[in-house]
């Protein structure tokens, strides 16, 4: 792909990022409605599958930069970002561990992808989110504190706590990620396919 299609590609899909973020709030997450299952990941995704490492990596990053000029919030867009970015890791370390080359959507590809970058990105969320929790935002672990007491019927140690913790941002991550690969593969073998239909016509 020439350097002037990647810039565009870069353009429009971190701008399509940026508008899905501020205009869809997503769905919440039942056990914590705070965190939301994001539609616009599904764009950072699709621009490492027609773009490859540098479009992606751009787009994320505009859309990261895009979020905190829009947003009042300081650490939703940082998350995020660290989020896709664990994603694309976890796909990169699955495709060295596998040979499996540049990223590509074969069924058996696809099932590492997902499997590796499900797994990088959970436990780097459940790192991120404990030194929040720890650091930055002690209001969030009183949350889970509570819920959890509501739960066991007893007040919890800070252990079972971050356990707890673990285990919600591990499988929000997972869903996450799932969520994001399933329209991926279906958009990218129809944009590929009408692609390949034109320069044939042509």
């Amino acid at each position: 792909m020439r350097y002037s299609l990647k810039i565009a590609l870069s353009s429009v899909l971190g701008a399509m990022a940026i508008a899905i973020s501020l205009t869809f709030r997503g769905i919440p997450f039942p056990i914590a409605p705070f965190l939301k299952i994001d539609f616009s990941e599904i764009i950072d995704l699709l621009a490492l599958y027609l773009g490859g490492w540098w479009v992606a990596l751009a787009v994320a990053t505009v859309h990261f930069l895009g979020l905190m000029v829009n947003t009042q919030h300081l650490i939703g867009p940082p998350m995020k970002y660290i989020a896709v970015l664990s994603m694309y890791l976890g796909i990169y370390i699955g495709g060295k561990l596998f040979n499996m080359g540049n990223p590509s959507l074969d069924l058996k590809t696809l099932a590492i992808s997902i499997t590796s970058s499900s797994i990088v990105r959970a436990l780097a969320m459940i790192a991120v989110n404990i030194l929040v929790l720890l650091y930055v935002a002690p209001e969030f672990y009183v949350f889970f504190e509570n819920q959890l007491a509501m739960i066991t019927g007893t007040k919890p140690s800070p252990i079972d706590v971050f356990l707890y913790v673990g285990y919600i941002i591990g499988s929000y991550n997972v869903i996450q990620t799932i969520f994001a690969f399933i329209p991926v593969y279906i958009l990218v073998k129809v944009i590929k396919r009408h692609i390949t239909l034109a320069e044939s016509s042509a």
